[in-house]
């Protein structure tokens, strides 16, 4: 469920050279990459047999983005959450209180472990914080 929209950029790109409207572009581009969003939170529902979605950080505060997946859930029978757009700014926060989280159950990890792996999947962390 990667997504990569690189080739979605240069497409963009190559289109406003040749001259198309940007305001027509970008709104292709917007309604495509959150139909690809949209799509991925489907199938990860599907496959998880989830019935609940919740969006967060920044592109959460997009209100067609949020209308999109509240659509999907809708016609799955799912639940749709999505916090107030006061904190839907910036992933900092929710960083923050992963930390405390991890911090509060004893996890522990060294400046040196901390990296920034681009590439990590949420899927390949172990949960052992909460019950």
């Amino acid at each position: 469920m990667d997504l990569a929209f690189s080739g979605l950029l240069t497409a963009a790109e190559s289109y406003v050279r040749q001259g198309k409207r940007l305001e027509d572009v970008c709104y292709s581009l917007q309604e495509t990459t959150f139909a690809m969003l949209t799509e991925v939170t489907e199938r990860a529902m599907a496959h998880t047999e989830k019935q609940e979605v919740l969006l967060g950080g920044g592109v959460a505060s997009n209100k067609r983005l949020r209308e999109m997946v509240q659509t999907m859930a809708h016609d799955r029978g799912a639940s749709f959450y999505v916090p107030s757009r006061d904190v839907c700014v910036d992933n900092g926060a929710m960083i923050a209180w992963l930390g405390f989280l991890m911090y509060n159950s004893g996890v522990r990890m060294s400046l040196d472990d901390s990296l920034i792996n681009q590439r990590f999947r949420t899927d390949m962390m172990e949960v052992t914080w909460r019950d």
